[in-house]
């Protein structure tokens, strides 16, 4: 059903553009490069940038079985007896808890998608691909990677006070968007970062963001999909992490690096040690002056 399904929203250009999970040719690195691109080479122009990241609480478990099927029809043209598929393929699903031997009653689910399945995080995708339009209706761009969201703003810094409000006016649109589909958001893993150069750090705004009842306060750096981004870009954080945890993977195989052949211990420093070094390689940054070299952004 997956393959069909997949096939069809290609032919008929229906994936969300701005949406890099669960696709092919699209991975986390696209997502983070992407916003990146887009930020670095604002920020050489001299602008200000705001980032935004919300993240869901179970998102996969809360996805409303009704209003899925409905936007399957309304937004992907999947109607009659293909609607009726995913209708039997969502339906007559049940749960319970086991806890020490002892089982309780099976309740039906009414929402949610099987995760560990192939078809379920794809629902979960086109089940969200409203929201992108949502934020670019306030002039701001969306990225997302299955169930994380980034939304980025540019300004110059004499609107930065205007991107700010416009920001802020878009998440709160986006809560009560989240609210009428069933979906939490954690304001506690809500974050909002500030970008410009190190010289202009003093000139970022300080106000808080406010997501539904929650205040969100401008941070230095947020971790964005494994990598480590700083307000003033510099990677200074991601490379500080990166090189700590390769040296604590280091210690570790060095205990055991008479115990194991040469062939393993290989794989393990590959798995343990190069991987964390390959993981999303950050445009070439220049520490000095913030300036980026050779960026272009990916298609996503």
């Amino acid at each position: 059903m997956v393959c069909q399904l997949m096939t069809y929203l290609t032919d008929a250009d229906l994936l969300p553009p701005l949406q890099s999970g669960f696709r092919p040719g699209h991975s986390t690195e696209s997502a983070i490069l992407c916003v990146l691109s887009d930020i670095l080479l604002a920020v050489d122009r001299g602008d200000f940038a705001a980032l935004v990241f919300l993240d869901l609480s179970a998102a996969f478990d809360t996805v409303d079985h009704d209003i899925l099927l409905q936007h399957l029809e309304s937004s992907f043209g999947i109607a009659d007896v293909a609607r009726d598929w995913f209708r039997s393929y969502l339906s007559g699903r049940r749960q319970f808890v086991c806890c020490g031997g002892i089982r309780s009653c099976a309740v039906p689910l009414i929402c949610g998608v099987p995760q560990g399945s192939v078809l379920g995080p794809v629902l979960f995708i086109l089940y969200v691909a409203d929201l992108a339009a949502l934020v670019e209706s306030h002039g701001l761009t969306p990225l997302q990677y299955a169930d994380d969201t980034q939304i980025y703003g540019l300004c110059s810094p004499s609107h930065v006070n205007d991107l700010s409000s416009t920001t802020s006016g878009c998440i709160n649109d986006v809560v009560d968007w989240m609210q009428s589909n069933r979906l939490q958001l954690n304001p506690g893993k809500t974050e909002l970062l500030w970008c410009t150069t190190s010289r202009r750090r003093n000139r970022l705004p300080t106000a808080t963001l406010t997501v539904g009842s929650s205040t969100v306060s401008p941070v230095f750096s947020v971790r964005d999909l494994g990598i480590f981004v700083d307000s003033d870009l510099v990677m200074r954080t991601h490379v500080c992490q990166t090189v700590s945890r390769c040296f604590a993977a280091l210690h570790q195989l060095c205990s055991i690096r008479h115990l194991v052949s040469a062939t393993v211990f290989q794989s393990l420093v590959t798995a343990l040690v190069l991987s964390r070094l390959d993981y999303s390689p950050s445009p070439s940054v220049c520490a000095e002056c913030c300036c980026s070299t050779d960026i272009s952004s990916p298609p996503i």
